[in-house]
């Protein structure tokens, strides 16, 4: 078999990255096994309790770079006031709010929505 072009491999990696952000939904109010659902706040943010990973993974976003996981799945986004360490598993209360208000979009390059750390509920080294 043929290795892929350059071109058509960057072509491909935006692809399969766009249907990965696409797929991860907006509401970021779904229901998993083990998993809270989010609960309102006053200023229209939801709040709920995530488990973190204890190590960065590869992923691309606009270019290559590295990612938390949060609840299994690749994380693109900061955690307004939490300082990431690796080799550690962490359970967060975090609030999930608009990043844009009064905006119907937000710019190209850039996530509907902010997180912000409220608690760290625990901080466990990974075996």
């Amino acid at each position: 078999m043929k290795p892929l072009s350059a071109p058509l491999l960057l072509i491909v990696l935006a692809a399969i990255t766009l249907f990965g952000i696409a797929c991860r939904g907006s509401s970021g109010s779904e229901v998993r096994e083990g998993v809270a659902e989010p609960e309102p706040v006053d200023a229209g943010g939801m709040v709920r309790a995530v488990t973190v990973g204890p190590e960065l993974v590869d992923c691309v976003g606009v270019g290559p770079r590295l990612c938390m996981v949060v609840d299994g799945e690749l994380f693109y986004d900061a955690i307004d006031g939490f300082e990431y360490e690796e080799g550690y598993h962490y359970r967060l209360r975090i609030e999930q709010y608009d990043a844009w208000p009064g905006q119907e979009e937000p710019p190209a390059d850039a996530g509907r929505y902010g997180y912000r750390l409220i608690e760290i509920i625990s901080k466990t080294p990974a075996p």
